[in-house]
């Protein structure tokens, strides 16, 4: 069934990271977040070494002939997107960063256009317009006064750089995809990652000297990050949008906000305001919008 259709790895991915915003909102309080994107991602390292870490280094001549992409893929949906949550997740609450990640389907679509130059749906810009609607009456909470002065929370600043990140990621995926089998490729994305926030995670210890309280909620978090939103999630992620294209899969991503409210309710005790319903019903309105138009143009293309 997997193998005839993308979606149901679509909403497995899309369900463990509405828990990844839950869970990361609650480990940050106790872990600073670029210590908790690196021991993430140094668990999901050493989970995955013993099973791909030979057929990884068999691929490494390619690997490093490659490394630019790599180095790209790393930076933005690897170190980058997560870390920039972690630190977002600090300012805003779980489903209100959820909500800001339903932007990235037209952020994707945006970055189709320009990076692989697809051509553009203009019939699909009301629909891109509604959805950034949507966007900003979230960063504004509701208030036009707050809109109008730009006054942002500065952690819906931080998500709306995450969700870029993720966008381009999911774009140099689909190029990238095809090339690699996924799992190595995710482990060597993993090991370009750790290089790159192992040392700023050292840094961060050294400056706010955090005391770190370990505890079996603790290690559950980490292990429910380390292991399904950072492997589990990635792998069905990244094997979807190789099956299906980036544009296809972007749209599967307003299920976050969903999952992550149900968790977030349900185990945090946060509560859902109705500007986050109605900035949701924009996000959700746009995205179908634009979905609608492309897919009508590419109907009418064949």
């Amino acid at each position: 069934m997997i193998r005839r259709s993308p979606y149901i790895l679509l909403l497995l991915a899309t369900c463990i990271w509405g828990g990844n915003f839950v869970a990361g909102k609650a480990l940050v309080l106790h872990i600073p977040p670029v210590t908790l994107a690196a021991l993430r991602w140094g668990i999901a390292f050493l989970c995955l070494l013993p099973f791909y870490g030979r057929q990884t280094w068999r691929l490494r001549a390619q690997f490093l002939r490659h490394w630019k992409t790599l180095l790209f893929l790393s930076a933005t949906g690897v170190a980058g997107f997560n870390t920039l949550t972690y630190i977002a997740v600090q300012y805003t609450g779980s489903i209100n960063a959820s909500l800001m990640n339903s932007a990235t389907p037209i952020i994707v679509v945006v970055l189709t256009w320009l990076v692989m130059r697809e051509k553009f749906a203009w019939t699909a810009l009301p629909g891109i317009l509604i959805s950034m609607a949507g966007v900003s009456w979230i960063i504004s909470r509701g208030s036009l006064s707050a809109l109008l002065h730009l006054s942002f929370n500065k952690g819906d600043l931080f998500m709306l750089i995450a969700v870029l990140c993720w966008g381009l990621y999911s774009v140099g995926m689909k190029k990238a995809g095809g090339r690699f089998p996924s799992s190595p490729l995710l482990l060597a994305q993993i090991a370009f990652a750790l290089l790159m926030l192992i040392p700023l995670s050292l840094i961060e210890v050294a400056v706010k000297s955090p005391q770190i309280a370990w505890n079996s909620g603790l290690l559950s978090g980490l292990i429910y990050i380390g292991l399904f939103a950072s492997i589990v999630a990635f792998l069905s992620w990244n094997r979807a949008i190789a099956m299906a294209g980036p544009q296809r899969c972007a749209g599967f991503l307003n299920f976050i906000p969903m999952f992550s409210a149900i968790f977030a309710t349900a185990f945090t005790g946060e509560s859902l305001q109705l500007y986050h319903l109605i900035g949701a019903v924009w996000i959700v309105t746009g995205v179908y919008l634009t979905n609608y138009a492309m897919k009508k143009r590419q109907t009418q293309a064949a």
